[in-house]
């Protein structure tokens, strides 16, 4: 998989660019606050049809302006493709993929597959367990479609029985129909996060070890709302419902007195484990950056497998965040892959580099960029 050519108007702060990437490394340098990151969310969004960084499309327009476009040439599965996403402050968001207007995301998904890591990912083993959830799921969503519309499913369905629980006197038999609806999402959810947590967990286990010199085992927990779950072992949409609808039951008065959902998929967490122990608590601050590096090496190998095809790798300034040993591995990993890079030092990435590999810079600058020899 292969982004070739990327144009924007009016998007964040680009009033019309055009950039060709290289089939291996591109490294886009320049200061920081001068649009380096932008770059990489606008190549982003052709995976989910989304931002990775705000859920609200008006920001992604320039200041000023009513509207903007973003479009790519890429290639996938021995064929070239083009997307292209107008955005306005004033109208819905329309994708056409091939000049065919795409109807909804979950068209999109698969078509384009990237995986980033980005500094904010930094904290994912010891903050909340929203931003776990969030990386799973956009993981999940560009290889199974139908998980990413269960998502949205259930996001409508806990919204409308949050708005029941919270009436005077909830109408029951309407209640009812709401929790079923919310195990049937739920289910539908639950089984394929115990199915990808598995694949990730293998791949990253053996990373871990690779990376640790075979000193550090590196294990996921998955913490359902269902209670205890191995993921070693499926369980049917039947099983997961069954268990579902108990928790719900015995949940039910805690709801009515707090007018939220308690027992749903949106509460659920993925912690991660080190030699047997929390990293969350026990990991050194280098180990918890090691297992995040882990994971989304593990991400791309996944995707690798699943559709014969390496994702897009994108990398918004984190080898400033790793040390050299790290930077290397992370370099040996993806030598066989197209990555696209932000960093603030080109002679640090070079450093890191030793000399090896073609690499297509771009230099960006209040908005601007422009491509060097």
């Amino acid at each position: 998989m292969r982004a070739d050519k990327l144009r924007l108007e009016n998007f964040r702060n680009y009033e019309e660019q055009e950039i060709e990437f290289g089939p291996k490394i591109n490294v886009i340098h320049g200061d920081n606050a001068q649009g380096k990151t932008n770059l990489l969310e606008a190549v982003h969004m052709f995976s989910l049809g989304r931002s990775n960084r705000t859920a609200k499309d008006a920001e992604l327009i320039r200041h000023g302006c009513s509207d903007a476009k973003i479009a790519l040439d890429y290639a996938a599965y021995d064929r070239e493709s083009r997307f292209e996403i107008e955005l306005g402050r004033n109208k819905r968001k329309s994708i056409t993929y091939n000049d065919i207007p795409v109807r909804k995301n979950s068209e999109l998904l698969g078509k384009f597959n990237v995986v980033y890591f980005g500094p904010e990912l930094m904290g994912l083993v010891k903050e909340g367990p929203r931003g776990r959830r969030r990386n799973f799921d956009m993981l999940i969503s560009q290889l199974r479609p139908n998980y990413f519309s269960a998502l949205s499913n259930l996001r409508r369905v806990v919204e409308s029985k949050n708005a029941l629980l919270r009436m005077s006197e909830p109408n029951r038999s309407l209640l009812e129909i709401m929790n079923e609806k919310l195990v049937s999402y739920s289910a539908e959810i639950i089984g394929y996060r115990i199915e990808f947590i598995r694949r990730v967990e293998k791949l990253a286990a053996e990373i871990q070890s690779e990376i640790s010199g075979g000193r550090e085992e590196l294990k996921y927990r998955y913490m359902s709302c269902i209670g205890r779950v191995d993921v070693e072992n499926d369980m049917t949409p039947d099983e997961i419902g069954e268990r579902l609808r108990e928790k719900i039951k015995a949940a039910e008065p805690r709801e009515l007195d707090s007018g939220e959902t308690i027992i749903s998929p949106h509460r659920e967490d993925i912690a991660f484990e080190i030699n047997g122990k929390d990293a969350r608590s026990f990991a050194s601050q280098g180990q918890q950056k090691t297992i995040v590096l882990v994971q989304k090496l593990a991400e791309v190998r996944l995707i690798r497998d699943e559709i014969s095809e390496t994702p897009v790798l994108l990398l918004d300034d984190i080898l400033s965040e790793l040390d050299r040993n790290r930077r290397r591995f992370v370099m040996k990993c993806i030598d066989d892959m197209q990555i696209i890079i932000t960093c603030t030092d080109l002679e640090e990435f070079s450093e890191t580099m030793d000399g090896g590999g073609e690499i297509n810079k771009i230099y960006v600058s209040g908005g601007r960029a422009e491509r060097q020899p």
